[in-house]
């Protein structure tokens, strides 16, 4: 079972990278810890106010600080 760097609820920035377009960002909330099937730790992310979740893997996130938690959500 992999480590997880990031727990559920916590605000994390996921960077998302794309191969034709340029890479974007924004703040999440970690909804759920996805199995690694052998690769880095995934999870399962929500933009507040957002209907649907994404994966992402670890490297494509970092945390928030705590200050900015809460008025980010």
């Amino acid at each position: 079972m992999s480590n997880y760097l990031y727990a559920c609820g916590q605000h994390v920035t996921f960077t998302g990278r794309r191969v034709m377009s340029p890479s974007w960002t924004g703040d999440f909330v970690i909804t759920r810890l996805l199995p690694s099937g052998g690769e880095e730790p995934r999870y399962e992310i929500r933009r507040a106010g957002e209907t649907h979740s994404r994966a992402a893997l670890e490297s494509d996130l970092t945390a928030l600080p705590e200050t900015l938690q809460s008025s980010v959500f």
